[in-house]
């Protein structure tokens, strides 16, 4: 390990001289610091730990580079699944009657079929957009952060079949109108493109 603090301090003394103020530059020479310096040169401890076992050390000792070569286990790599669930955090939440819940002051939208129900919430503290909801009997849910506009309030509507009144307007129709609308201004622009220049003369 002293070795290693050695090390690192004598690269960063080296970054330092060459001025180097770039993350990816950084990066860079590290990679090449390890692989041509580091890992070439005998290591004290790689030796150190075959002496207490009783095993005779070539008079040049053994750099890192040669230990891994020497090793003929085959690696083992980790599904990614596995590796991401071992750095989610679990917490359990009451979901409200909107089928809302919250994360350090953060309101997430799950279902109001969770309404009044304690569920576990799942998530990556480095990436908090989504996030899973699970309740006994159910299939977990994909909550997304309720996005709030300077204009809207901060509880999500209800959903039209429980507030009790007939809706004035079909949410779904007028989407798919709208959809339709774009894909004919698009489908005009294009037609309009493809016109360009045919009629009278072109030097193109």
């Amino acid at each position: 390990m002293e070795r290693y603090r050695q090390t690192v301090d004598r690269f960063i003394a080296e970054i330092r001289a060459a001025h180097v103020h770039d993350i990816e530059e950084l990066n860079r020479r590290w990679k090449i610091f390890l692989e041509i310096d580091y890992q070439k040169k005998p290591h004290s401890g790689i030796a150190e730990y075959y002496k207490s076992q009783g095993v005779e050390v070539p008079g040049e000792g053994i750099s890192p580079e040669m230990e891994w070569l020497r090793d003929e286990r085959r690696q083992k790599f980790v599904d990614v699944k596995t590796v991401s669930e071992a750095f989610t955090h679990h917490e359990m939440r009451t979901i409200n009657g909107d089928g809302c819940f919250s994360i350090d002051g953060t309101l997430y939208e799950a279902s109001t079929a969770l309404a009044g129900m304690e569920a576990e919430v799942s998530f990556d503290p480095l990436d908090m957009d989504t996030v899973t909801v699970s309740h006994d009997g159910m299939t977990p849910i994909n909550a997304r952060k309720v996005r709030i506009g300077a204009y809207v309030s901060k509880t999500p509507d209800r959903p039209e079949g429980m507030t009790g009144s007939d809706p004035e307007t079909s949410r779904f129709l007028d989407a798919i109108e709208k959809r339709y609308k774009e894909a004919h201004a698009m489908q005009a622009d294009a037609l309009s493109f493809g016109d360009y220049g045919k009629e009278g003369d072109s030097d193109v």
